[in-house]
C-alpha cells in the first residue's frame, strides 16, 4: 500500500510540472498561473478583452497582469475603461506628484520645496457647484452668483481657524484706454474659517468680462496659492480658473 501511494504521489508531482500552468476557476489557463475571478472564461481558446478583465496572471516571465492575460510589463493594469488606471493608493489620497525616496518607495511629491502643483477648470458656465481644489486637497475655490453680481471664494479643508493675506488685481473693459478700461487692485487680511465658503475679498465680480489675479497666503502654513480667473461672456457668462499652489 505504501508502494501505491509513493507511486500515486510521484505520478501526481509529475504531472504538475509537465502541465507548466495552473488555473483557478479555469481549465483552460493562459499564463504559467492564471486567477479566472468571474469564472467566466471559455473552457478552450483565448478570453475576450471583457473576460480577462477580472482575470489575474502570472507569466513565464515573471509578469503580473491585472485586467489583461498578456502583460508587457513587469506590471500592468488594465481597467478597461479609458481615462482610469484602475490603481488606487489608499493612503495616499490627492497626491498630485507622486516621487519615489531613496529607497525606491513612491511616496508624494507635494512637499515644501517640491515646486508648484496646478490645477485647472476650463471655460464653463459659471455656477457654485462648480468647484477647483488645489494640487494638495487643503484648498478650494468656487464662483458664487446672486442677483447684485457675485464673489470669488475659498474654502479650507482641514486645520484651524486661520488668519489669510490676500492680494487680487482686476482687469475689465478692453484696449487700454477710456474709462471702458480699468485696473483695479485691493488687500485683504481676514480670517478664515474651516469648511465654510468665504469671500476672498469685497470684490463683487459679475461683469461680462472680467479678469482677476489672486495672490493668497496662508500666514500660518506658509503656503501660497495664485488663482487666475475669468468671466466671460461667451453663450452666457461662463468661468475658467487656473490655481497654482507653492
Amino acid at each position: 500500500m505504501k508502494k501505491v501511494f509513493i507511486s500515486l504521489l510521484i505520478l501526481a508531482i509529475g504531472t504538475i510540472k509537465i502541465s507548466a500552468q495552473i488555473g483557478i476557476n479555469t481549465p483552460n489557463p493562459q499564463a504559467t498561473f492564471h486567477i479566472d475571478g468571474a469564472k467566466d472564461n471559455p473552457a478552450t481558446g483565448t478570453p475576450s478583452p471583457a473576460q480577462q478583465a477580472n482575470d489575474v496572471v502570472v507569466t513565464a516571465q515573471g509578469r503580473l497582469g491585472v485586467g489583461t492575460n498578456t502583460p508587457t510589463n513587469n506590471l500592468e493594469v488594465n481597467s478597461g475603461t479609458t481615462g482610469t488606471s484602475g490603481m488606487k493608493i489608499t493612503q495616499l489620497p490627492s497626491a498630485t506628484i507622486l516621487a519615489t525616496d531613496a529607497g525606491g518607495n513612491v511616496i508624494s511629491g507635494i512637499t515644501g520645496d517640491a515646486g508648484v502643483s496646478v490645477t485647472k477648470i476650463r471655460l464653463q458656465p459659471a455656477n457654485a457647484a462648480t468647484i477647483l481644489n488645489s494640487g494638495s486637497g487643503d484648498y478650494s475655490f468656487r464662483y458664487s452668483s446672486n442677483t447684485t453680481g457675485g464673489t470669488w471664494q475659498i474654502r479650507i479643508n482641514n486645520g484651524t481657524t486661520r488668519q489669510f493675506n490676500i492680494w487680487d488685481t482686476e482687469y475689465s473693459g478692453q484696449n487700454g484706454t477710456g474709462v471702458s478700461s480699468t485696473v483695479w487692485q485691493l488687500r485683504t487680511v481676514k480670517n478664515i474659517a474651516v469648511n465654510t465658503w468665504t469671500p476672498l475679498d469685497d470684490n463683487i465680480a459679475g461683469g461680462a468680462n472680467e479678469y482677476n489675479v489672486y495672490h493668497v497666503y496662508d500666514l500660518t502654513r506658509g503656503t501660497i496659492l495664485r488663482l487666475t480667473v475669468t468671466l466671460s461672456n461667451v453663450s452666457g457668462i461662463s468661468e475658467s480658473m487656473i490655481l497654482e499652489e507653492f
